[in-house]
Formats: structure tokens, C-alpha cells, sequence
């Protein structure tokens, strides 16, 4: 069993699980100091359509590098796992 690799499997591991939680609590935060800076501006409709409009594509642009993120870590963690177990 080659320990290097099951050190490595690991760290992906750690890092494919932390991740998420961690992009998203950031995402949340960031959400929530753009309403504090911006709230008193969003009174009229076409400058919050235009608001949600920005968040959304910032969301949906976030969560497809997370999803690349998580499939990159993934397939190191199962190529490192594999090449730890080979005999």
C-alpha cells in the first residue's frame, strides 16, 4: 500500500467535501453585503429585476466551477485511492 497516495486520496477527499459549504457560506455573505449596500437603491422594480438578475447568473456561474471543482477533486481522490490500494 503506498501511504503517499492514501495521504493524497484523503486531502482530495477533505477538499471535494469542504467545499461546497464553504463557497456557498461565502456566496451567502456576499448576498447579504450586496442587499446591506444596496438596499436602500433597490425601491424601484427595474433596478431590483435587475438585482436578482445579477445574483442569479453570479449563482449559476459559481455553482458550475463548483461543479467542475468537485469533479476534478473527485477523480483525484478515486485515481489516488486506486493507485494506494494497487498491489
Amino acid at each position: 500500500m503506498n501511504r503517499k497516495a492514501l495521504v493524497l486520496a484523503g486531502i482530495f477527499l477533505a477538499i471535494a467535501i469542504v467545499s461546497p459549504g464553504y463557497v456557498l457560506i461565502e456566496e451567502a455573505q456576499a448576498d447579504e453585503q450586496d442587499l446591506a449596500n444596496l438596499g436602500p437603491n433597490l425601491a424601484d422594480e427595474t433596478q431590483a429585476t435587475h438585482y436578482f438578475q445579477a445574483v442569479t447568473e453570479r449563482h449559476q456561474t459559481t455553482l458550475t466551477i463548483l461543479l467542475i471543482v468537485e469533479v476534478v477533486f473527485i477523480i483525484l481522490f478515486a485515481l489516488s485511492l486506486w493507485f494506494a490500494l494497487k498491489p
